[in-house]
């Protein structure tokens, strides 16, 4: 019948905690699908989310996490994040009943909170210490970090915080047996808990008044206070403070003798001690357990649970814990004086330089030494180039073997672009074909009048605007057909970026010599406004296209007799070159559209569809590059684009281009 008993208790527990289990299981899959969608800080935050999901039911888990989320913050250099990683960790061996490594990270992220005046993170690590010190027995380091943590809650008004604060003054006067203030403190968090709506608070302050009411001897309030608490319990599952919730109900009861009663919550506080793997949950357990058998007159079984007791309470607060959580202490102390030093010591640095301003001649001295060093180090940089290259290259099969581990993934991404490349295919054919036959006609039908009809009586100069005018569909159509070529070739992926270290100003120059026939017949004037020779980590024939298509533009959208300048501007990251036109420029409209294959005839009637432009978008996608359009109504138009000076990764050009004070505006 017992056996029957103890298995009917089990069943119960676990049926109650599955809906925690799968709501933990349903936070767990979310975060989990997160992490693998987000970059960088966000990164780097969902891993400490992972490690806090794990605190109450596998804390081990919880450390694993925050010591690699730790030592990504630490890589990165985000202080704030190396901080709020040193406080997760030391909250996670809380948990897990390691109080000299909790405090050890605890004291550390404090003193990083303190330094970089990071005001919540104090008050929160000052209340985790409080109460990792109220368990380690060190009672008036308690109140000495709730009182931190209180000022800095009530300053920002964050009454969650006031109110685990005034449950911690609580059970500290409980601890020095001074119930008056303890019942006031706990009563008024209480109060504060019920007005906020926070449920998890007000279950935990119910549980300590219900605790303090059994110490004090107050049965019939302690058993009214735990009927009340019994509501915010029932869905909470498996966690440390169902347990000792359980275990202050077996309390009560065995101090009221209904050992039935106490022998129920007993149990069930064993199975999430068990479960939790919690040294405090099962040393408070066999302390019960003891009291129960000795009152059946169990003595042998008293005894045994007695000797387990004194297992868990030797492995929980050993006076070797006590030395080390002193020493712990004193270090705390020594690191604190060491950093007011090292405030001092900065101060009288800073005097002692506004003193020796004589001494300017030498520093100047050191400046040109280090110069030197710094030019020295740039000559070695460059002999490495070629190392640089191995390496980018080994980065690059690595990313490449990446991509085919996750390409199953996109193969549902890939048919959605399949089949808006398709849309977009067809809508550019009907247009090109409209195109491509107007500018054919246009060119058949004006030979065959030159040829055949005796008639025809041109001037010379009729004549000339005429072949001109013959010129213009011809060269439109090839442009045409070229960038259609690039283009088809493009979408389907059988083209790519042969990147290679090239000089930028001979593009420039080519593409210059090339355009002077088409602009002379416009009677524009071309000119280059070209830096020095630079090299930039780009594929050659892609590059060229792209301003060989945005000089043609400009050609397009010019007036006889305007003025187009091409420029290249050398950044810290990047190169910049700019058509600059002063033509009939676009509405803002017309920007906002410019790669949706939208376009308009140019000044001399020559025909376009739009697809230059958005092949140039691309081809700069595939070398690491951005473009930038400027552009008002009758001023004029400025297309300008980056390439980069060397090689980059995707998550590179993102930073350099934050960082290149040379660019004034980029749409990424």
């Amino acid at each position: 019948m017992k056996r029957k008993f103890q298995l009917l208790i089990c069943f119960f527990s676990i049926f109650l905690s599955l809906p925690a289990f799968a709501d933990f299981q349903t936070n767990l899959d979310s975060l989990n699908n997160r992490y693998t969608k987000v970059f960088g800080q966000e990164k780097l935050e969902t891993l400490l989310e992972m490690s806090r999901a794990y605190w109450d039911t596998e804390p081990g888990k919880g450390i694993e996490i925050a010591t690699r989320a730790l030592a990504t913050a630490q890589s990165l250099g985000y202080d704030q994040e190396i901080v709020k990683a040193m406080f997760y960790l030391g909250t996670a061996y809380y948990k897990d009943n390691q109080y000299d490594n909790s405090l050890d990270y605890l004291l550390q992220a404090f003193r990083g909170a303190e330094r970089h005046n990071y005001q919540k993170e104090v008050a929160d690590i000052s209340q985790q210490l409080a109460t990792v010190y109220f368990q380690s027995g060190k009672i008036s380091k308690t109140f000495d970090y709730t009182e931190i943590a209180n000022d800095i809650y009530e300053k920002s008004e964050n009454k969650i915080g006031i109110a685990r604060c005034l449950n911690l003054f609580g059970v500290y006067y409980q601890s020095i047996q001074d119930y008056d203030k303890a019942i006031d403190y706990l009563q008024k968090g209480l109060n504060l808990g019920k007005v906020i709506s926070h449920r998890p608070i007000v279950g935990e302050l119910l549980n300590d008044i219900g605790s303090l009411y059994t110490e004090m001897g107050d049965t019939l309030k302690a058993i009214r206070t735990y009927r009340e608490a019994v509501d915010y319990y029932k869905s909470n599952g498996s966690n440390n403070k169902t347990g000792v919730f359980e275990l202050n109900m077996c309390d009560l009861y065995l101090q009221h003798n209904d050992l039935t009663k106490a022998k129920h919550h007993l149990d069930k506080g064993y199975l999430v001690g068990k479960q939790l793997k919690s040294k405090r949950l099962l040393r408070d357990y066999y302390k019960y357990l003891s009291l129960y058998y000795t009152k059946l007159g169990d003595y042998k079984n008293s005894v045994i649970a007695y000797q387990n007791l004194q297992a868990y309470q030797d492995s929980i607060s050993s006076e070797h814990l006590s030395n080390k959580i002193d020493d712990l202490d004193s270090r705390h102390i020594e690191e604190m004086k060491s950093q007011e030093n090292q405030a001092l010591r900065a101060e009288n640095q800073t005097q002692q330089l506004e003193i020796n301003r004589q001494y300017t001649i030498g520093l100047l001295i050191l400046l040109l030494l280090l110069v030197v060093i710094f030019l020295l180090t740039f000559r070695y940089r460059n002999n490495l180039k070629d190392n640089e290259l191995l390496y980018l290259r080994n980065r690059l099969v690595s990313q490449h073997q990446e991509e085919l581990i996750g390409a199953m993934k996109r193969l549902k991404e890939s048919e959605d672009k399949l089949r808006t490349a398709n849309e977009t295919k067809d809508k550019m054919f009907s247009l090109i074909a409209h195109d491509l036959r107007g500018a054919i006609g246009n060119i058949s039908n004006g030979l065959r009048m030159m040829l055949t009809d005796k008639e025809l009586d041109l001037s010379e100069e009729d004549k000339t605007e005429f072949l001109q005018s013959l010129f213009h569909s011809a060269d439109n159509s090839f442009e045409l057909l070229e960038n259609l070529l690039f283009w088809a070739k493009n979408q389907t992926s059988t083209i790519s970026a042969n990147l290679q270290i090239v000089d930028a100003s001979s593009i420039i120059s080519s593409n210059i010599n090339l355009s002077a026939e088409l602009a002379k017949i416009k009677s524009i004037r071309l000119i280059a406004s070209i830096n020095p020779s630079v090299e930039v980590y780009i594929d050659w024939n892609m590059i060229n296209t792209v301003l060989r298509n945005l000089i043609s533009n400009a050609i397009k959208f010019t007036n006889k007799g305007g003025i187009i300048e091409v420029k290249s501007e050398i950044g810290e990251y990047f190169v910049k070159i700019s058509v600059i036109d002063n033509g009939i420029g676009m509405m803002p409209d017309q920007i906002e559209n410019i790669y949706e294959g939208k376009t308009t005839d140019g000044t001399a009637n020559e025909k376009g569809t739009g697809l230059g432009i958005t092949l140039c978008r691309d081809f700069l996608v595939k070398n690491h590059g951005e473009m930038m359009v400027e552009s008002e109504v009758d001023k004029g138009s400025t297309f300008s684009f980056i390439i980069p000076r060397r090689p980059m990764s995707d998550e590179k050009f993102s930073e350099f281009v934050k960082k290149e004070t040379l660019i004034s505006f980029v749409n990424v």
